[in-house]
């Protein structure tokens, strides 16, 4: 009975093992323009790390960041007309959040698409964060 004891412990430590590097895996984030004929391309790619580097100190795994301008190009006027911006992108947002360390207002092991990140250009050429959420 001792030596099948010792082999369900192994087994059970192996296992957890296992799960915990899978669990840490570093996932590659998808990056993509799939429509653009208003922005700048490096504009647009530097509010993309901007989000993913958001994202690095929670346990959200960020699977895909894409701005298309026939999406979001209603929403960025909208913004540009209420608020002093110079310069209104959206990106949307691919994610799922683990079980730890989630930001308030987002659900535990959840699964997120297309959620958007609005950043407006101010006055003086700087790129802010505005809001995010789904539109």
């Amino acid at each position: 009975m001792k030596e099948k004891t010792k082999w369900i412990m192994l087994i059970i430590v192996v296992l957890i093992s296992l799960i915990t590097i899978f669990m840490n895996q570093p996932v590659e984030t998808k990056k993509e323009i799939r429509h653009n004929t208003t922005h700048k391309e490096e504009d647009i790619d530097k509010i993309m790390d901007e989000v993913i580097e958001s994202y690095e100190e929670t346990s959200i795994k960020v699977l895909s960041v894409y701005y298309d301008d026939q999406k979001s190009r209603e929403t960025e006027a909208e913004y540009m007309k209420k608020d002093e911006y110079q310069e209104v992108i959206i990106v949307f947002v691919e994610f799922h959040t683990g079980f730890f360390h989630v930001p308030t207002g987002l659900g535990e092991n959840q699964h997120y698409i297309d959620f958007a990140h609005i950043y407006g250009q101010d006055l003086q050429g700087q790129w802010e964060w505005i809001d995010g959420g789904y539109l």
